[in-house]
């Protein structure tokens, strides 16, 4: 996924790309089933326009999904916002403190 959007820049950056290893439904939506029998966390990353990365898993809330640093679990919890993963589609990463990220979908593979 690829930033379309955050308040420090609207126009987004093409730099500044999320990446998710999630299982999808055929419907293209988050597995539910297939992650409460995943025996691993399900990791993510967060590449930033100066080439840090950000090693990231998502984590499973009673109202919809997030993603925390993989640094320690005190860390804060930044939700997850997309109905869909498919191309085209966009998907919501809220911090903390209420500022959004907006990514679009670029690829998803299978595999």
């Amino acid at each position: 996924m690829l930033l379309v959007y955050a308040p420090d820049r609207p126009d987004g950056d093409l730099a500044d790309r999320m990446e998710l290893q999630l299982g999808l439904t055929p419907q293209a939506r988050i597995d539910d089933a297939a992650f409460a029998a995943s025996p691993l966390p399900w990791p993510a990353r967060r590449v930033l326009p100066d080439g840090r990365e950000r090693a990231l898993e998502l984590v499973a809330l009673p109202t919809g999904w997030a993603l925390r640093s993989v640094r320690s679990e005190d860390e804060p919890l930044w939700a997850l916002e997309g109905p869909v993963f498919r191309p085209g589609e966009l998907v919501t990463l809220r911090r903390p403190d209420g500022e959004e990220h907006v990514f679009r979908v670029v690829n998803v593979e299978t595999g």
